[in-house]
């Protein structure tokens, strides 16, 4: 009887063990296709803010390019596409008069200056999501003039 009880008893340790197994994969799955979700929604709001980028820039040149008398009511909307930018995150690259840095920025010429890798010139803005660069800055960059020995 006692041998029947602990045998018992052994095969009950067993499938509690495979229960705590199997619940623990469980739980692993689930929090691997939790973030998985987050992966995919993360990079679908990037995508969709990218494709933004274009219409937004063309509509600041086409502020920038109206006489003041002109500019109110597009100028608003300009504002409400900029806000809803921030609060998805977007924020521009700082280039002009910034050190270089090919993280953020893409050199597409370089000129004589005072310092080396100092941006003189933006042709482009970039931009950032978060901490992902969504485009980077084009920028023109300024070297010292280097002087070769004689």
């Amino acid at each position: 009887m006692c041998e029947d009880i602990e045998e018992i008893k052994k095969e009950r340790d067993e499938y509690k063990d495979k229960y705590l197994r199997k619940l623990a994969e469980m739980d692993n799955y689930r929090k691997m296709m939790e973030r998985e979700k987050e992966m995919e929604i993360e990079r679908c709001r990037r995508e969709i803010i990218k494709e933004f980028l274009d219409p937004y820039e063309s509509l600041r040149k086409a502020v920038d390019s109206l006489p003041d008398e002109e500019k109110e009511g597009i100028a608003l909307i300009l504002k409400q596409m900029e806000k809803v930018m921030e609060k998805f995150g977007l924020r521009e690259i700082k280039a002009k008069g910034e050190k270089f840095d090919p993280m953020l920025h893409e050199a597409i010429g370089v000129v004589d200056g005072e310092e080396d890798d100092v941006i003189v010139e933006e042709y482009q803005k970039g931009y950032m999501l978060g901490d992902t660069v969504l485009r980077h800055s084009k920028v023109l960059v300024s070297k010292k003039e280097v002087k070769e020995d004689e």
